[in-house]
């Protein structure tokens, strides 16, 4: 083996060495870090970290839901014709109710065959339209339900209601989940022979919980009377994870 081969070969040795150096330091510091990154607070520090919620409920101002018209005929010419007309009544009733434009979207329309009991010679055609309708006074969505019945609408999609403006409710909701985690890291600090000292993290989660969508209903049969509307309640949570200093 000659010299230069053996320089070669040394150097390659000395930069095996010092990468498998590096490697273990970096092993090294992924084994600590994740443990590291999830302490709150401060690192060193005495602390304690506890959850806090709160929930307050409130009435809904807003409803939404689903107004279609489904028409069969003969031909699709025929069935498109029937639908076009019967959306627009409804629609035209819609605004006489009061409903503003910007809160009367479409949201599908379809026309497909229909076929015989063996699936093989069309019938027929159906079309469906539908519209979303958001309904800004509730003492009225029973009485709207009822008129756009009368003027054509056979099939309504699940009501769900909204608050539209819930950061009054939701402060509410934050400030009974800060003083639910006080009250708890209080009755732990005592229990510990401790105090709490500053707030050091505080990390928010927000939720609500709204009544269950309404199915399909079909709606021929049903004009000439008021539908019951029940709007309820919504209840708006907050939770909260806080950590204190303790001393």
């Amino acid at each position: 083996m000659n010299r230069s081969t053996q320089t070669t070969i040394g150097i390659l040795a000395g930069a095996l060495l010092v990468a498998v150096g590096l490697l273990g330091i970096m092993i090294a510091q992924a084994l600590t870090s994740p443990a590291q990154a999830q302490t709150p607070g401060i690192t060193g520090m005495r602390q304690i970290t506890v959850l806090g919620t709160g929930e307050v409920k409130g009435a809904p101002d807003t409803a939404h839901v689903q107004i279609g018209v489904e028409t069969q005929a003969a031909t699709t010419q025929e069935a498109l014709s029937q639908n076009t007309d019967q959306v627009a009544a409804i629609i035209a009733k819609l605004t006489e109710l009061g409903v503003a434009e910007q809160d009367i979207q479409t949201t599908n329309f379809n026309i497909y065959p229909r076929y015989d009991d063996e699936g093989r010679e069309v019938t027929g055609y159906n079309v469906s339209n539908t519209v979303a309708v958001t309904i800004r006074d509730l003492s009225q969505a029973g009485t709207l339900l009822d008129q756009v019945v009368q003027v054509g609408a056979n099939r309504v999609y699940g009501i769900t209601f909204s608050v539209e403006d819930p950061s009054e409710l939701l402060a509410q909701s934050r400030d009974e989940a800060i003083a639910d985690a006080r009250a708890k890291a209080e009755r732990l600090a005592q229990g510990s022979n401790a105090g709490l000292g500053q707030v050091l993290v505080i990390t928010e989660n927000i939720g609500t919980t709204s009544p269950i969508p309404m199915p399909m209903l079909r709606l021929e049969d049903t004009a000439g009377a008021d539908v019951p509307v029940q709007a309820g309640e919504q209840s708006f949570n907050v939770q909260v994870q806080v950590t204190f200093e303790l001393r």
